[in-house]
């Protein structure tokens, strides 16, 4: 008589196996999924869109937005529920973006992009999330360019600002109280 037990190898094997050819089936149908854009990418695109470069003055691109989030969102001192909440409205901005358009709010034109934010600004949570961004984008605008920054203090210049002195020289001059 033949010993039909199978062995654990062989049963993960072929679990293995069953699994991604399931996974593969499903994945080359033709549903409706949405790949969303990550969140820091809608965050970005809806500053620059906020806060464009123009011939009057520098936008969030001149002013190297990307780092200062990205520094702000290290920063240990940014609560984590709020920045949490900020990132769940760069989410549901995306969400938005598909039901409306059918698309990522990355590849929307510039007009839909504005009629999208106007039509979130009705709700709550896409006022506080365009609010959120447009003070991220002012203190970028406003900070010393020791914190990633406002380069060459190319928003002090523009706004004909005078930051007070000292100023700090390097990011290591930094002390925070705890």
């Amino acid at each position: 008589m033949k010993n039909t037990r199978l062995s654990r190898r062989m049963f993960m094997g072929t679990s293995l196996a069953l699994g991604a050819g399931v996974l593969f089936y499903f994945n080359k149908s033709t549903d409706n999924t949405k790949f969303y854009a990550n969140d820091m990418q809608i965050i970005l695109h809806t500053s620059y869109h906020l806060f464009p470069v123009s011939k009057i003055g520098p936008g969030a691109i001149d002013l190297h937005i990307s780092s200062f989030l990205a520094d702000s969102f290290k920063d240990k001192r940014l609560l984590k529920e709020d920045k949490n909440y900020f990132l769940k409205g760069a989410f549901w901005l995306e969400e938005s973006a598909f039901e409306e358009y059918d698309k990522s709010f990355l590849n929307l034109s510039s007009q839909e992009k504005e009629k999208l934010l106007q039509d979130i600004a009705r709700h709550r949570w896409g006022e506080n999330f365009i609010y959120t961004t447009l003070n991220y984008i002012l203190e970028a605008l406003l900070c010393s360019p020791v914190y990633g920054s406002n380069p060459d203090a190319l928003g002090w210049k523009w706004l004909e600002h005078n930051p007070g002195f000292p100023q700090p020289q390097n990011i290591e001059d930094i002390h925070y109280e705890v």
